[in-house]
């Protein structure tokens, strides 16, 4: 007769404890909101203290919202001396812009297949209050319903992975985009753009919609560029006077 083993016995477990994952989670979004638009500018120093205090989180949640941005290639945590906000330099955008084109070409293709009715009509209201906000030169608000506009988009392609991997990486272009719109023609392009894409979802157009998006992006790093080598070259004169 076989013998019955008895099952091994459990072990005690010791687990540590686990901070909210929400808290964690929206401190990471208001840092993320304040590094993109400039709040904290490139190179500050972010003293735990101090925003602890401001925010009114504990330094475990804080800490643990700096790693996820150090992810995000928006903080840099540097070993015994504190995090900074990461610079933002050519090097960083030229890598970054050829990968997240890939996702938002992918998203917009598999949008144009899966877009509700509802969705576009959301994205038309959209156009409007970009108009409405352009006639103002509030860059702020244009940004934040172009963020819309974009995420409403990625919503729409139905892949949890894919709106993932681009959340990892639109931190990066987000602030660069700051650095545009500082001409009526650049006003006037990023319009255009947004309604080429919302014309080709219209007619479920994918090549349509894939080309519009590349023509954003294409646009976009292009002013990044020229903007953060403008930049730099201030930067370099600046320096040279300094040690006259």
């Amino acid at each position: 007769m076989a013998q019955v083993r008895a099952p091994p016995a459990r072990k005690n477990l010791t687990l540590p404890m686990i901070s909210s994952p929400l808290l964690i989670e929206e401190t990471a979004r208001v840092l993320r909101e304040l590094i993109v638009d400039g709040t904290l500018e490139p190179g500050r120093r972010l003293s735990e203290r101090e925003l602890g205090g401001q925010l009114g989180v504990s330094r475990t949640p804080l800490r643990e919202a700096l790693r996820l941005l150090a992810g995000e290639r928006l903080v840099e945590v540097l070993p015994r001396r504190g995090a900074r906000v990461a610079e933002l330099d050519s090097t960083l955008v030229e890598d970054v812009y050829p990968v997240l084109a890939c996702l938002e070409r992918l998203a917009v293709d598999m949008a144009c297949r899966r877009v509700a009715d509802a969705d576009l009509e959301r994205l038309a209201a959209m156009l409007v209050k970009m108009r409405a906000i352009r006639s103002r030169g509030d860059k702020q608000a244009f940004f934040a319903v172009s963020r819309e506009f974009h995420e409403t988009i990625l919503n729409a392609a139905e892949n949890v992975t894919l709106r993932e991997m681009h959340r990892q990486l639109s931190g990066q272009v987000r602030r660069a985009r700051f650095l545009s719109l500082n001409t009526e023609t650049e006003w006037d392009e990023a319009l255009r753009e947004h309604r080429l894409i919302m014309m080709a979802l219209r007619k479920r157009d994918g090549a349509g919609a894939v080309e519009a998006v590349s023509r954003h992006l294409h646009t976009n790093k292009r002013k990044v560029l020229s903007q953060l080598g403008a930049v730099s070259r201030s930067a370099r004169t600046g320096n040279r006077s300094a040690g006259r």
